[in-house]
């Protein structure tokens, strides 16, 4: 288990195993940051800070932290790394897309926006996440007026988009979305 603790002005990552145990320092005064998620592997913290929005990797054995996805004015949210670890999902908020989700590959340097696959255009669309096998990108939907689950094929090797959206689970009550 990861988690942020805040001394003050500092900001701190920590982890824990989730059976207990020592707890261990894994960023000290690590600035405006705030944890996202762990990678597949288990090796690394997706985290981001500022504005705008920079979201870095941290990997947890070596203690190096990179950018991994930036851009000047972008809202980048909802980062997700794909289970091979080479290419990150991510949601652009309405002002600056439409709310679309994209795909970057995942390099030593941030992939500059002409690299990102736009991988939806509803104009509706966020909180991406990947199929187990990278094939699919799920993400939710207001396309249909309601929060349903989509999917969107991707081509295996490219991550470019192949064919059109899937319909996986329509939540058309309040209760359930």
């Amino acid at each position: 288990m990861a988690f942020v603790a805040h001394d003050g002005d500092k900001v701190n990552f920590f982890m824990v195993a989730s059976s207990g145990g020592p707890v261990r320092k894994l960023c000290e005064d690590c600035g405006n940051q705030n944890l996202l998620n762990w990678s597949p592997s288990g090796t690394g913290l997706l985290y981001y800070s500022g504005w705008p929005i920079r979201v870095g990797l941290l990997n947890i054995v070596s203690g190096e932290r990179r950018t991994v996805l930036e851009h000047p004015t972008y809202e980048l949210s909802r980062d997700i790394l794909s289970p091979d670890e080479r290419w990150i999902a991510f949601h652009v908020p309405a002002v600056q897309t439409g709310h679309s989700v994209f795909i970057a590959p995942l390099g030593q340097q941030p992939a500059p926006e002409g690299d990102w696959i736009r991988v939806t255009r509803s104009g509706m669309d966020s909180w991406p996440f990947w199929s187990p096998d990278g094939r699919l990108l799920y993400f939710l939907s207001h396309r249909d007026g309601s929060r349903c689950v989509w999917a969107q094929p991707l081509d295996h090797a490219t991550k470019q988009p192949v064919g059109l959206p899937i319909s996986v689970l329509h939540i058309h009550s309040a209760a359930p979305s």
